[in-house]
């Protein structure tokens, strides 16, 4: 080996040595000893392991399953040129969507809400067919079957068909309302419908306080009409 490169080598390592001096002076106070790393509980790093992959898991399940698009075409369809009622489950699904992610609703509980929601009027077209009526109870009279057939021919399981099925047979159905998909799509279908009969600020008021229950919905209504 030359002194030459001998000397270089000498140098570089002195270089280095002076440099990491000066950086643990210069930076050791922002630096986490390592000692205190090892501290940290595992348990919070799995925890928020735990938290971050089942967050994950949700997203692809609603990737995979929503799909509402099929479902709202299939709707339009179905009501051809009634543009009433295609507006209206359209608002009413707006509004189920927005109340169910405020919620934080589960991505099994919101599909079956959004599902239910495109298709809880269904049962309209037949209803004025056989009774002349579009009252709400022959909606939920011939909704499910009217249902149940739509779904099944894009492929949901009759599984999921069943739970939308009944509450499409129960959304004009007040008395006992037992779940929350079941609760966000009632007071869907309430903002609509206060909206559309042009209700007075009175009547929302009554509906504020013997059908909402979510804190969203409550407060989709105060704003809506004016309640203080």
């Amino acid at each position: 080996m030359t002194s030459r490169l001998k000397y270089s080598r000498n140098a570089l390592c002195i270089n280095t040595l002076l440099f990491a001096r000066y950086f643990r002076q210069r930076y050791a106070p922002f630096i986490r000893p390592q000692a205190a790393v090892a501290r940290l509980p595992l348990q919070n790093c799995t925890n928020k392991k735990t938290i971050y992959t089942n967050r994950v898991r949700r997203l692809a399940v609603r990737s995979d399953n929503m799909k509402t698009d099929r479902v709202i075409t299939a709707m339009i369809e179905y009501f051809g040129s009634d543009k009433k009622r295609i507006h209206h489950f359209l608002k009413v699904y707006s509004f189920a969507k927005t109340i169910g992610e405020s919620e934080n609703l589960l991505p099994d509980d919101q599909e079956l809400l959004e599902i239910s929601a495109i298709v809880h009027d269904i049962g309209i077209k037949v209803s004025e067919e056989k009774y002349n009526s579009s009252a709400g109870k022959y909606q939920e009279l011939e909704g499910p079957r009217e249902a149940e057939k739509l779904l099944a021919a894009l492929g949901y399981e009759k599984t999921f068909i069943d739970k939308v099925c009944y509450l499409v047979g129960h959304h004009h159905t007040y008395g006992n309302i037992d779940t929350l998909p079941y609760r966000i799509l009632v007071e869907s279908d309430f903002l609509v419908n206060l909206y559309e009969d042009d209700s007075s600020r009175s009547a929302a008021e009554q509906a504020y306080d013997k059908i909402f229950r979510t804190n969203t919905g409550k407060n989709l209504l105060k704003i809506m009409f004016l309640i203080p």
